[in-house]
C-alpha cells in the first residue's frame, strides 16, 4: 500500500497555500501540495487597476460590524447567510495575519488601514497593494509553506481522477505531464483550491494558464451551488487583464473599427448627451461587473462593447485623446470631484492616468503596451464564478473528506463587493483546515488496479481535435446575455460530443482538458435552461426567450440554486445569524490552568 497523506491540496494560488499552512500551524503536518504548474493560476496571474482585496473596515473612522459587512454582501440575493457572516467575522484575521506574512497593505500615521469604494458596496471597506494584489498574497503565504513549513509540492501534475472509497474521499490520480504516466496520491482530506472553470469561455480574462478542474468534481459526484451566477466586465484581450477602477473613472474613449479600418465612436448612440455618457464611463470604474439591474445605465456600455464585437468589429480604449464632448466644466459632479480631489484634471486620459494610478500603466508596459501611444483591445469577458461547488460552512462537499476552498466554491451569489473573492480564499483555507484538524483521523485501505489507467492509452493520436468552437459558442449564447434557444441547441451540442468521448486527441494532458471542459459547459447550460425560465434575467446576466427578455423573479432571491446529475433546485437560504449569548457563557467554554 502506498503513503497515505492527512490532506492533499491541489492547487498553487493564494488559497492552497494558505490553507497548506494553516493546516501545518494547526498540527497536521503530514500533508503534500499538488499542482499542474506552481507557476500558473489566477492568483499569481491576474490583477486590476488596484486589485482588491474586502475586509471589515479598520481605518478607525467608519463605524463597522462582522453582521454589517454580512448583511451587505448577504442583501444582493441567493447567497447563504451563515457563510456570509463566516466570510465577515473571519476576515480581521485573515487579513492580519496576512499583513503579518509581509503583504503591506497601505496603513495611515496612526496605524489604521484607509480604504475605498469598491463594485457593488456602499462602504469604504476595500484596500489594496497595487495591481498585483493577490500575486503578492500567493508569494509570501509559498515562502511560509515551502521554506518555513518545508511542505512538500508535487509539481507537473494534473488531476483527473477523484478517488474514493465508497462515500469518502481517497485521494486523486494525477497525469504527471513530465513524463505522460500516472499517479495516484492517496489521502484521508483533499482540499480543492483549483480556482474557477476558466477554460468554458474564449472570451475570458483568466489567464491562459489558468483551467480550473471542477468537471473532475463533478464527475465525482458533488453538487454544484449558483453555478449559473458569473461575473462578467470589460478587460484587455491581447493581454487579458480588467480594465476596471482608475481605468473607467480617467474616462477614455471607446473607439471600434470594421473590416475596412473605418472607425466608429459608437457610445454616443446610446446616450442623450456627451455628459451622461461620460458620467457612466466613470461609474464603470466602480460598477464594473455586468449588472442586469444597471443595464440602462452604466451597463449598457458592456452591451454597447458586446454588439460592436458580435457585429466584428474590434473595440479599443483610446487613452490619448477625451471622449467626443468630454469637458470638466459638464461633467458630472460625482466624477469631477473625485478627479479634481485626486489633481488627476490634466488634459488627456493617459495624463490623468499616470496622476490617479501610475501602477495601473505599469502592468501594460511590462507587457511591452504603451497605451500613451497604443490603443487598448477589449471585450466583456468571464472574469469570477460567483458560484461553483456546493459545500457545507466548513468548506465540505457532499463526498466526505472532500473540501472545496476559493473561487472553486459556490459561495457567493447574484453580486459581491469586489474583493471578497480573496478574503475567501483565506477565510475558506481557515475554516476547512479546522475541520480537518477536529475530525477523527482514520486509516483506510484502498487502492486502485495496477491496470487502471491503461484504458487511455489508444486515445493519443496525431489528431487536430479541436473545441475552441464550443467556448466561442459559450461566450456568444451563455455569458452575459443568454439566449434559451442557442443555448438549449449548444447543450444537445456538448451532449453528442460527451457521448462519443473518448475521441483521439494529440495529447494525454489535452484529453483530460478538454474533457473537463465539455463537462462544465453541460452544467453550466444545463443550470442556466434550468434555472432562468422560472427566475429570469439577474445578477450578471440577461435571459431571453423568443427575442424578448424574461424579468427576473425576485421571489427567487431566498433559494440557492442546486445542481445534481443536471438537474436543478432550490434550497432556501439561511438569514445572516444574530447571536445574543452572553459573554460569560463563552468565558465558561475556555480551558484556562
Amino acid at each position: 500500500m502506498n503513503k497515505i497523506y492527512d490532506a492533499i491540496i491541489i492547487g498553487s494560488g493564494a488559497a492552497a497555500f494558505s490553507a497548506a499552512d494553516r493546516l501545518h500551524k494547526l498540527g497536521i503536518t503530514d500533508i503534500a501540495v499538488v499542482t499542474e504548474n506552481r507557476l500558473s493560476g489566477t492568483s499569481r496571474n491576474t490583477g486590476s487597476d488596484k486589485q482588491t482585496y474586502y475586509k471589515l473596515s479598520m481605518d478607525g473612522f467608519i463605524q463597522d460590524s462582522p453582521y454589517k459587512m454580512a448583511q451587505d454582501i448577504f442583501s444582493a440575493g441567493c447567497c447563504d447567510g451563515e457563510k456570509m457572516y463566516l466570510q465577515a467575522v473571519n476576515s480581521t484575521e485573515c487579513f492580519l495575519r496576512l499583513c503579518d506574512y509581509g503583504v503591506s497593505f497601505p496603513r495611515d500615521g496612526f496605524g489604521g488601514f484607509p480604504g475605498y469604494k469598491t463594485d457593488h458596496d456602499n462602504t469604504v471597506r476595500a484596500t489594496s497593494v497595487g495591481p498585483l494584489t493577490s500575486k503578492i498574497m500567493t508569494e509570501q503565504l509559498e515562502k511560509i509553506v515551502l521554506t518555513e513549513n518545508k511542505t512538500p509540492l508535487f509539481d507537473n501534475r494534473q488531476v483527473i481522477e477523484i478517488l474514493k472509497s465508497s462515500d469518502k474521499v481517497a485521494g486523486v490520480a494525477v497525469l504527471n505531464t513530465q513524463t505522460n504516466g500516472f499517479e495516484c496520491f492517496y489521502s484521508r482530506n483533499v482540499v480543492c483550491a483549483t480556482g474557477a472553470p476558466a477554460c468554458i469561455y474564449k472570451n475570458s480574462v483568466y489567464p491562459e494558464s489558468q483551467h480550473g478542474m471542477t468537471g473532475v468534481l463533478v464527475e465525482a459526484g458533488v453538487k454544484l451551488c449558483n453555478f449559473s451566477q458569473w461575473q462578467y466586465g470589460m478587460a484587455s484581450v491581447d493581454f487579458r487583464w480588467n480594465v476596471s477602477g482608475s481605468f473607467m473613472q480617467v474616462i477614455p474613449k471607446f473607439v471600434s473599427v470594421d473590416e475596412y479600418g473605418k472607425e466608429y465612436e459608437f457610445l454616443t448612440e446610446y446616450f442623450n448627451t456627451p455628459s451622461e455618457m461620460c458620467r457612466y464611463i466613470f461609474l464603470k470604474g466602480y460598477q464594473w461587473p455586468f449588472s442586469y439591474a444597471r443595464m440602462n445605465k452604466s451597463s449598457l456600455i458592456d452591451i454597447a462593447v458586446h454588439n460592436e464585437t458580435k457585429a466584428g468589429r474590434k473595440v479599443y480604449l483610446d487613452f490619448t485623446v477625451n471622449p467626443t464632448g468630454f469637458s470638466f466644466e459638464t461633467l458630472d459632479e460625482e466624477a469631477r470631484q473625485y478627479l479634481e480631489s485626486n489633481k488627476a484634471t490634466q488634459a488627456t486620459p493617459f495624463e490623468r492616468l499616470k496622476k490617479l494610478n501610475s501602477k495601473a500603466i505599469d502592468v501594460y508596459s511590462r507587457q511591452n503596451i504603451d497605451i500613451s501611444s497604443q490603443w487598448l483591445r477589449i471585450a466583456v469577458c468571464a472574469q469570477h464564478n460567483n458560484g461553483g461547488v456546493y459545500t457545507d460552512n466548513n468548506y465540505e462537499t457532499n463526498i466526505s473528506g472532500l473540501y472545496v476552498i476559493g473561487e472553486a466554491a459556490g459561495t457567493f451569489g447574484l453580486a459581491r463587493p469586489g474583493g471578497t473573492a480573496l478574503n475567501d480564499t483565506q477565510v475558506s483555507a481557515l475554516l476547512c483546515a479546522k475541520s480537518i484538524k477536529n475530525k477523527q483521523r482514520c486509516d483506510f485501505i484502498f487502492e486502485i488496479p495496477k491496470d487502471y489507467f491503461k484504458k487511455y492509452s489508444s486515445f493519443i493520436t496525431d489528431s487536430k481535435t479541436d473545441y475552441s468552437g464550443i467556448t466561442a459558442e459559450m461566450s456568444k449564447s451563455a455569458a452575459f446575455l443568454r439566449n434559451k434557444n442557442e443555448c438549449e441547441i449548444l447543450l444537445e451540442k456538448i451532449n453528442k460530443l460527451l457521448n462519443s468521448y473518448p475521441l483521439q486527441h494529440k495529447s494525454l494532458s489535452k484529453y483530460f482538458y478538454d474533457k473537463d471542459m465539455l463537462i462544465c459547459a453541460k452544467a453550466l447550460l444545463e443550470t442556466i435552461l434550468g434555472e432562468m425560465p422560472l427566475t429570469g434575467s439577474r445578477g450578471g446576466a440577461v435571459f431571453t426567450d423568443n427575442g424578448k427578455t424574461v424579468d427576473e423573479d425576485i421571489n427567487y432571491r431566498a433559494f440557492l440554486t442546486v445542481t445534481e446529475n443536471g438537474k436543478v433546485s432550490f434550497e432556501p437560504v439561511k438569514p445572516v445569524p444574530k447571536l445574543n449569548k452572553p459573554f460569560e457563557s463563552y468565558l465558561n467554554d475556555i480551558n484556562v490552568d
